[in-house]
C-alpha cells in the first residue's frame, strides 16, 4: 500500500435521491426518474454518489461519537463523565440510547443507498469511466462492500437483523417493511457474499495515488474474514444458527468446530492473497508505530478509512494534560498489567517483575503504546504524580488512571500549532495473523501454524516466542492476551470481550497506578478507578425502541 497520500474531500450529492423517508429505515425517498437519469447516465455523477456512501463509514479511532470505543472497555478511561463511554461503564444503555449512536437507521439508509446505486447502474447501463476504463466496475465492487460493511454493522453491534437487498418502493408495503429479523448465520452468509462479489470486481492493481482509502480486494478478504471469526465465537456459535439472538447464558465454550474451520479457512486464504500481493508485517516497532501516523506508507496496512480527524484535534484528544491535551482514553492498570515482561512471561510469574519499578524491562510495545510516569515524551519525563505537570486526578482533562495512550498520537505535533490529518487503520496484516490462529487453535489445537504466526507478531516487537507445549488452553490464553496488547486501542477490545463472553469477568473492576513522591524516587499504588455493573444481556446492543414500535414483527434482544 505504498503510495503517495491524496484524497479529495468526498462529495455531497444535493438533492433528495437518498433523502431519509419518515415512513421508515426501509423506504426509500421519493425521487423523480429524471433524477435518477441525471445521475446515472453519467459516470461523474456516479462516482459522487458513490463518494458520498464511503463519507457514512464510521469512524475507527472516534467510533463511540468521535472518542474510542476501548474507553467502554477495560482497556481505558475517559476524562469525563459527559462522554459516550460512561454511559456504557454505569449501565444506562437501553433501547432508547445507544451510545454509539442512532446506528440501526443510520446503516439502513447506507444499505438502501447501496442498493439504489445498484439498482440505478444496472437500470441506466452506466457507462464506465472514460478517462480510465474499468472503474465502473471497480465501484461495484466497492459498493457491495460498502452494502457488507453496513450490514456487519448492524449485525456486530445487534446480531442477526433484516437482510434488504432491493430499494422498496412502496412506502405502504407492509409486507416488505415490517418482516421480522433474519437468522444471525444468514446474516453473515449475506455479508460474506457481498465481500467475495466485491473481490471478483475490485482490481487493487489499477488504483492510483488519488485512489487511497477505496475498498481494495485485500479489505474483502479481511472483512469476510472477520465475520466469520465472530460467528464462530462463543456468543454466536450455536445461537446465531436459527436465530437472530446472541447466547448471553453463562456458558462461555459454546463451539462450532465447522465455524472454527471455516474462519480458519478464511484468514488463511486473505494471508495467502496479501503475501503474494505483496503486504507484509512491517519489521520493527519504530516502523510500526510510523504506521499509525503514514498509513499511506505501510506495507502492513490493507485498508484505511480516510480523514478521521483533521487539524492537531485528534493529539488534543489523547496528549497528557500538561502538553495542552484532554486526556481521554488513558490506558487502565488492567492493560498494563497485561503487557508481558521482555522475557516472555507474565508479571504474576516473571522474575523480573518488581512492585518498586513496573516499568522496566516490559514488552516493547509497552513503551511505544502506553505514557506512564517518568516515560520521556516530547523533550521531558511525564509527571503523573501529585503536583505534577500531568497528574492523574479527577479535575478536568487529567488522567483517571495515571496513564496516557501514547500508541497512535504523533508525538511532533503540537496541540495548536501544528496540524495532520489522522486516518483509522481498518485492517491491517496483523489482526488477520491472529485471527488465523485463534480460529486454528479451536479446531486444530497443535496445529504448527498457531505458534508460526503469533510468534512472527511477537518477534517483530522484540519478544521472545511463545513457550512450546502449550495446550489448547493456554495457547488460546496466550492469542487472546497477544490481541489484547498487539490491537490495543484499534476498536477490537469492546467486541472480542463480548464475542468471548469473558466481559462479566473483564469489565466490571478498573485499576489504575498512583505514583507518589518519596524523596527522589517514587512508590506506586494500585487503586480502584471505578467499578462498573455488568449483566450479560449487554453483551449486544438492544434495538432501538422507535423501530420495534414501527415494526411489531420486530423482536427485541433478550434482556431488554
Amino acid at each position: 500500500m505504498k503510495t503517495t497520500k491524496y484524497w479529495a474531500a468526498l462529495l455531497i450529492v444535493s438533492g433528495t435521491l437518498f433523502a431519509a423517508c419518515n415512513k421508515g429505515f426501509l423506504d426509500r425517498a421519493a425521487t423523480t426518474q429524471q433524477q435518477d437519469k441525471d445521475i446515472f447516465t453519467l459516470f461523474s455523477q456516479t462516482d459522487m454518489v458513490i463518494n458520498n456512501l464511503y463519507s457514512k463509514l464510521p469512524e475507527v479511532y472516534g467510533y463511540l461519537q468521535g472518542y474510542q470505543m476501548g474507553s467502554a472497555t477495560d482497556e481505558s478511561k475517559d476524562a469525563s463523565n459527559w462522554m459516550a463511554s460512561m454511559r456504557f461503564n454505569s449501565g444506562s444503555l437501553s433501547p432508547t440510547d445507544n451510545p454509539i449512536g442512532n446506528t440501526w437507521r443510520d446503516y439502513y439508509v447506507m444499505i438502501r443507498q447501496a442498493n439504489s446505486i445498484l439498482e440505478g447502474i444496472e437500470k441506466y447501463n452506466t457507462p464506465d469511466n472514460p478517462n480510465r476504463a474499468g472503474d465502473l466496475k471497480n465501484r461495484i465492487g466497492e459498493v457491495y462492500f460498502l452494502r457488507a460493511w453496513a450490514l456487519f454493522e448492524l449485525v456486530r453491534q445487534f446480531g442477526g437483523v433484516i437482510i434488504v437487498n432491493n430499494v422498496i418502493q412502496d412506502p405502504n408495503d407492509d409486507a416488505a417493511l415490517k418482516r421480522p429479523r433474519n437468522t444471525y448465520d444468514s446474516c453473515v452468509a449475506q455479508i460474506v457474499a457481498d465481500c467475495e462479489t466485491a473481490y471478483s470486481r475490485v482490481q487493487t492493481a489499477t488504483y492510483q495515488p488519488q485512489d487511497f482509502g477505496r475498498v481494495t480486494k485485500a479489505a474483502c478478504l479481511a472483512l469476510k474474514a472477520r465475520i466469520l471469526l465472530y460467528s464462530a465465537s462463543p456468543l454466536w456459535a450455536e445461537a446465531g444458527k436459527n436465530t437472530p439472538f446472541p447466547d448471553v447464558s453463562e456458558n462461555t465454550f459454546a463451539s462450532d468446530p465447522a465455524k472454527w474451520k471455516i474462519a480458519a479457512d478464511a484468514a488463511k486464504a486473505a494471508i495467502d492473497y496479501c503475501t503474494t500481493a505483496g503486504y507484509k508485517l512491517e519489521p520493527n516497532l519504530t516502523s510500526r508505530k510510523n504506521m499509525y501516523i503514514q498509513p499511506w506508507n505501510s506495507s502492513e496496512v490493507l485498508w484505511v478509512r480516510m480523514n478521521e480527524e483533521g487539524g492537531s484535534e485528534f493529539e488534543r484528544h489523547y496528549f497528557p494534560f500538561g502538553y495542552s491535551g484532554w486526556s481521554a482514553a488513558a490506558p487502565t492498570q488492567n492493560v498494563v498489567d497485561d503487557y508481558e515482561m521482555k522475557d516472555g512471561n507474565p508479571i504474576e510469574t516473571s522474575s523480573l517483575y518488581k512492585e518498586a519499578t513496573p516499568y522496566v524491562d516490559r514488552d516493547p510495545r509497552f513503551y511505544t503504546d502506553i505514557l506512564y510516569n517518568g516515560a520521556q515524551f516530547k523533550g521531558r519525563a511525564v509527571e503523573t504524580f501529585a503536583g505534577g505537570r500531568d497528574e492523574a486526578s479527577t479535575n478536568t482533562d487529567h488522567s483517571r488512571t495515571g496513564y496516557y495512550q501514547r500508541k497512535l498520537v504523533d508525538e511532533g505535533q503540537t496541540v495548536g500549532q501544528t496540524s495532520r490529518t489522522t486516518d483509522g487503520i481498518v485492517f491491517r496484516l496483523t489482526e488477520l495473523y491472529l485471527n488465523y490462529a485463534e480460529a486454528l487453535n479451536e479446531y486444530d489445537p497443535g496445529n504448527a501454524d498457531i505458534a508460526q504466526y503469533v510468534n512472527a507478531i511477537r518477534q517483530r516487537a522484540g519478544m521472545p516466542s511463545l513457550p512450546d507445549g502449550l495446550n489448547q488452553v493456554q495457547m488460546r490464553g496466550r492469542i487472546r492476551n497477544e490481541r489484547r496488547v498487539e490491537l490495543f486501542a484499534e476498536n477490537h477490545r469492546f467486541w472480542d470481550v463480548r464475542r468471548w463472553k469473558i466481559a462479566a469477568q473483564t469489565e466490571q473492576n478498573i485499576w489504575g497506578m498512583r505514583a507518589i513522591k518519596e524523596g527522589s524516587g517514587f512508590k506506586y499504588e494500585r487503586f480502584l478507578v471505578e467499578k462498573r455493573p455488568w449483566r450479560n444481556a449487554m453483551l449486544v446492543i438492544p434495538v432501538t425502541l422507535d423501530e420495534t414500535f414501527r415494526n411489531p414483527n420486530l423482536k427485541q434482544n433478550p434482556g431488554w
